[in-house]
């Protein structure tokens, strides 16, 4: 990747959060932006650049229409996918949480990044190479029993994305994953509306000894520049931003 030649770049979950950043950023590099989300994005589309796609993730016919509404801007291929799109059910006592929360878990995270790999590859391949680059979580590690489904279904989104590096390996397509650890967004500070600055940010790192805790535009840069990995760079590997050890 890179050069003056155009390039393109597909994002999920962009109508809020951690993908609505990952886009804006993007589209800061010169990148045309494919956001898929449920809900779309009106403020990103906008902007020159971006393209809105309406689209259940969960659904593979929805992915691939999607897709193929954006054909003129992935005419010669695609250089970088973001997985962002998930939910995280709300915390629940190990022993007595019922099967269905974990398997909706599944559903909204696993099965929408299984969907949208499987509908890039082919434009990765177009493009000559690129990255699948997968938004996890530290709690993936397991060591919060109460957000065990959520963590079980980031950690199964860890080996798919380690399944992909093999995979795609030989297409020159390199997948990564990022974990972010807490980054401000309504998913991990309830009635959040809009973002936060970063003075707030700091005060509340200062006074309540959080892990850390980032803005998605700073989470976005991260992300944005692993997705810009060359073909043979570094692959099937964890980026860890927590300070918690894991």
């Amino acid at each position: 990747m890179g050069g003056d030649a155009p390039r393109t770049a597909v994002v999920s979950g962009t109508s809020s959060g951690i993908g609505a950043a990952v886009a804006a950023e993007f589209l800061r590099r010169d990148y045309t932006v494919i956001g898929l989300s449920r809900r779309g994005n009106p403020e990103l589309a906008q902007e020159a650049g971006y393209v809105d796609c309406v689209a259940d993730l969960r659904d593979g016919d929805s992915v691939r229409a999607a897709l193929t509404s954006a054909a003129d801007a992935t005419a010669d291929g695609v250089e970088a996918v973001v997985l962002n799109a998930g939910a995280s059910p709300d915390p629940a006592d190990l022993l007595k949480v019922e099967w269905q929360v974990a398997a909706e878990a599944y559903e909204t995270n696993v099965r929408t990044a299984l969907h949208l790999v499987q509908a890039t590859a082919p434009l990765l391949r177009q493009s000559g190479g690129g990255s699948l680059t997968f938004v996890g979580a530290s709690l993936a590690n397991g060591y919060k029993p109460e957000r065990w489904s959520y963590a079980a279904s980031k950690a199964a989104m860890t080996t798919l994305m380690r399944a992909c590096s093999v995979e795609f390996a030989d297409d020159g397509v390199v997948a990564n994953e990022v974990r972010p650890g807490p980054v401000a967004t309504a998913m991990t500070m309830a009635g959040l509306d809009g973002e936060v600055n970063d003075q707030i940010i700091r005060a509340i790192n200062a006074g309540f000894g959080t892990d850390w805790l980032k803005s998605p535009r700073t989470v976005a840069e991260w992300i944005v520049a692993i997705a810009e990995f060359p073909s043979n760079g570094p692959t099937g590997q964890v980026f860890n931003y927590s300070r918690k050890v894991l």
